[in-house]
């Protein structure tokens, strides 16, 4: 062990060190493509990062972030069947999540988050729905989305649930002494506009006006339950879905802009009561950031000389950061209790070299022992990175026909791109047109 302690230490670190490090490097061929409109080429790209032997972003328990990623790029690329097939496995990974075993549940507060497979973000899961019944509306199978709706409805009733009793906990844990507090903060998120906004296209859509009421309510209190995620004002035209004038046909735009935020390491320094060099302890803990985003304004015209808004109805990046308040208490403590694990482990190992009278090894030990502790503690930041940034929705009356339709998109410095697209629009039904713009 004089020998040969040392050598087994510093193997043992870069064992950890190489096994859970991460490469967002590797993002960048399939990011770029998708940002630039090239779905085909994301497609390929991140396929063959799936089929690498050691792939840095999809490798083994990375499943559910293989099949939302690919399930999200088949869909802006209009491959529907396969998308949704994408979305039907992770939405079925995701639900296994909940009884993952206990040898990974351990592996977390051994190593590090990422010792266990990723089981998916509360709005990766609700997201899937949304782009699912798209899907479906997409095939013609009205039916097929009005069932991703009705799985959106019971995500959201159960999610509300689970968030009410996270906002009692923290309330009950804001009465006890400050030290004794949980670091947690209630997530106000508890419905989906968005997800609202669907169900009650597709129930108008299929001649159900009692379930697009109700979900058109839904869809108002959602602002009023939200203020910190819904901060901008309801679009007008969400007000006139539910009156179309007879004779005439109701057309639909959704656009989606930009791409969801994603994780970043960050590091906070916290003091400890332990001898040096335990003295202080690095918790690596995972932060939400925003991507980029250009377009700020987004017009349809159609030939007819008639012009609307495309207003906000839904930041899906705000709602990315509201959900993730809900795990971020725990992801503190497991950390925590974590590296004092870790610590604890290297001050023994440090006095059995010290007991035998060997004061070299004593202090490589304690060298080696809090570097593998610093080392091997890493912020889990796997996240899918295809959702879009923000969903805009507008609508008018026409009369049925057919119509050539451009969808602008505005930043700062004027126009960014235009799409233009041949459309019908039929009496009744439903009228949807869907735009994507992820600059």
């Amino acid at each position: 062990m004089k020998n040969n302690g040392p050598a087994f230490l510093a193997a043992a670190l870069l064992f950890v060190f190489f096994s859970c490090a991460s490469n967002p490097a590797a993002y960048a061929p399939i990011d770029s493509n998708v940002r630039f409109g090239s779905f085909d080429g994301a497609l390929y790209a991140l396929n063959n990062e799936r089929n690498r032997s050691r792939g840095a972003i999809y490798g083994p328990g990375n499943d559910i972030l293989f099949y939302l990623d690919r399930g999200m790029i088949q869909h802006f690329a209009g491959l529907y069947s396969e998308s949704s097939q994408d979305f039907l496995q992770a939405e079925r990974l995701i639900e296994e999540a909940f009884t993952r075993s206990l040898s990974q549940e351990l592996g977390t507060f051994i190593l590090n988050d990422n010792a266990r497979d990723y089981g998916g973000e509360d709005y990766e899961d609700l997201y899937i729905n949304v782009f699912n019944a798209l899907n479906f509306y997409h095939m013609g199978n009205l039916e097929g989305a009005l069932v991703e709706v009705r799985r959106l409805n019971e995500k959201l009733n159960h999610m509300a649930d689970r968030y009410e009793r996270a906002k009692r906990r923290v309330t009950d844990s804001n009465e006890l002494p400050t030290e004794a507090r949980l670091p947690m903060e209630a997530s106000q998120f508890s419905n989906s506009a968005l997800a609202r906004y669907m169900g009650m296209l597709f129930y108008r859509g299929t001649g159900r006006t009692d379930s697009a009421r109700i979900d058109y309510q839904e869809l108002l209190r959602a602002y009023e339950l939200a203020p910190e995620v819904y901060y901008h004002s309801l679009p007008a035209s969400v007000h006139e879905e539910l009156t179309v004038p007879a004779g005439l046909g109701r057309l639909n735009l959704i656009a989606f802009t930009g791409l969801s935020p994603i994780k970043v390491e960050e590091n906070i320094v916290v003091p400890l009561l332990l001898p040096a060099p335990y003295h202080f302890a690095r918790l690596p803990l995972p932060r939400i950031v925003n991507r980029p985003q250009y377009a700020n304004r987004v017009e349809a015209v159609l030939d007819s000389g008639q012009r609307f808004p495309l207003e906000l109805l839904e930041d899906m990046g705000a709602v990315a950061r509201e959900t993730f308040k809900s795990r971020y208490g725990l992801t503190v403590l497991k950390t925590t209790a974590r590296v004092m694990i870790k610590y604890t482990a290297g001050l023994g190992a440090t006095a059995a070299a010290a007991q035998n009278n060997d004061g070299g090894l004593a202090i490589l030990v304690a060298f080696f022992s809090r570097i593998f502790a610093e080392a091997s503690e890493r912020a889990d930041l796997r996240l899918s990175r295809f959702f879009p940034s923000h969903a805009l929705v507008g609508g008018i009356n026409l009369a049925p026909g057919n119509y050539e339709l451009t969808v602008n998109y505005y930043g700062f410095g004027g126009l960014l791109h235009s799409e233009q697209r041949q459309i019908t629009v039929r009496q009744g039904g439903l009228n949807l047109e869907e735009f994507v713009f992820l600059r």
